[in-house]
């Protein structure tokens, strides 16, 4: 039995048999004495807390930064929310760098996933179909029509699209990604022609003869593109906040780095360190020199009115640096010294993931990567991203 059934299994052994009110009577508080005493460690929150008085908490916490002087707190505030990953100086206020993983039309982002949801789009349809919803036939002849016309300004010569982006993470391999991206159309437009009236246009058919489907005149299944793509974006968006944040010069070992995903978007969580990419990108970022304890993850951080503008509001400063990232670094450190009698609770690591930095390259891993793309989609523990597979050493190696 896990250590999670067991504890529900204990609570529920001591609750009442019988049905009960779940509330108290209307007339009764929590009696002073009581308050008092909750007080003494915490609830500083509460309206009626007495006013000027740290909680002993609160004063531990003080007392820890005082031992350890400004160092702990003097480095810069990293903080990557949502695509967004600013740099501001952590006294001042004042905006260092900021740099955004996706969603910029002069960045190439749009062009690669684009071409990626190409699959997905036709997925979609064909459940849409298979619902009964007539409206797919339309949808897939604009697809079809629009796949042409990128396939037509792709070709073009003279003044080509890639040339004119002319993205630095890219510029080394522009005919190749420009072969891609005829290579993306003409399958597509020859699988969609080949629908006929639409009645093999099902989920099984698309991903047995689209997705993993080959020919002579299509020998790379279109999967391999949707994740070419992905890898695309991934480095474009890696070597610009590289380049921004390698500017700086930053100091890593005293940096104070909060990351916040955003609800609302296709990120579903990544609350932990396994299935966070930023965590292992920004390590990588540091050059390896960022400590794990001065990464904190809270997708519970609000987005003050300041952030983004070439100065923090010294109260939303104030509450980065000492409401949120100060009290999770502190306490931690308090914790350890305290507590170091009580044993922690064992959380292994994820097993290794393909394409992970450090794990052998195989070719079936191609279709392992198309699950990491699925996972975090279907499970609400991941978030979804190729980026883990940028901060190893294969891409260096092979020349990008």
């Amino acid at each position: 039995m896990s250590l999670s059934r067991m504890i529900v299994v204990a609570v529920l052994a001591v609750l009442p048999c019988q049905p009960g009110r779940a509330q108290t009577a209307g007339d009764y508080t929590t009696p002073a004495p009581f308050l008092q005493l909750f007080f003494d460690f915490t609830g500083s929150d509460e309206p009626d807390y007495p006013a000027g008085r740290p909680t002993i908490g609160q004063m531990l916490t003080q007392a820890e930064i005082a031992r350890l002087g400004s160092a702990a707190s003097a480095g810069p505030l990293v903080l990557v929310i949502g695509s967004d990953l600013y740099v501001y100086d952590s006294r001042s206020g004042a905006r260092l760098g900021h740099e955004r993983f996706r969603t910029d039309r002069a960045s190439g982002f749009y062009e690669m996933t684009a071409i990626s949801h190409i699959g997905p789009a036709i997925a979609y349809l064909a459940q849409v179909k298979a619902d009964g919803d007539g409206r797919w036939r339309e949808r897939l002849a604009n697809l079809q029509a629009h796949v042409a016309e990128v396939r037509a300004l792709n070709l073009s010569a003279r003044d080509n699209w890639l040339d004119r982006l002319d993205q630095p993470a890219w510029r080394t391999r522009k005919a190749e990604i420009r072969a891609m991206v005829d290579y993306a159309c003409a399958r597509t437009l020859d699988y969609l022609g080949g629908l006929g009236d639409g009645s093999r246009l099902t989920a099984a058919n698309v991903n047995d003869v689209f997705f993993d489907g080959t020919s002579a005149a299509f020998p790379i299944p279109f999967r391999n593109v949707m994740i070419a793509t992905f890898m695309l974006d991934a480095l474009r968006g890696a070597v610009s906040v590289q380049a921004m944040l390698a500017g700086l010069a930053i100091d890593w070992p005293g940096a104070m780095v909060l990351v916040a995903s955003r609800a609302g978007s296709n990120v579903s969580s990544g609350l932990t360190e396994g299935t966070n990419w930023l965590v292992a990108f920004l390590r990588a970022a540091s050059g390896f020199t960022l400590p794990d304890e001065r990464i904190k993850i809270v997708p519970y951080a609000e987005v003050r009115a300041s952030l983004g503008q070439p100065q923090l509001a010294p109260a939303d400063l104030q509450y980065y640096v000492q409401r949120v990232w100060g009290p999770l670094f502190y306490r931690r450190l308090v914790s350890d010294r305290v507590f170091a009698r009580i044993p922690t609770i064992y959380l292994p690591d994820r097993p290794p993931l393909p394409g992970d930095p450090g794990t052998p390259e195989r070719p079936h891993h191609y279709r392992r990567r198309r699950l990491h793309h699925r996972q975090p989609v279907t499970r609400p523990t991941g978030r979804k991203s190729v980026m883990r597979w940028v901060p190893g050493p294969p891409v260096g190696a092979r020349g990008w």
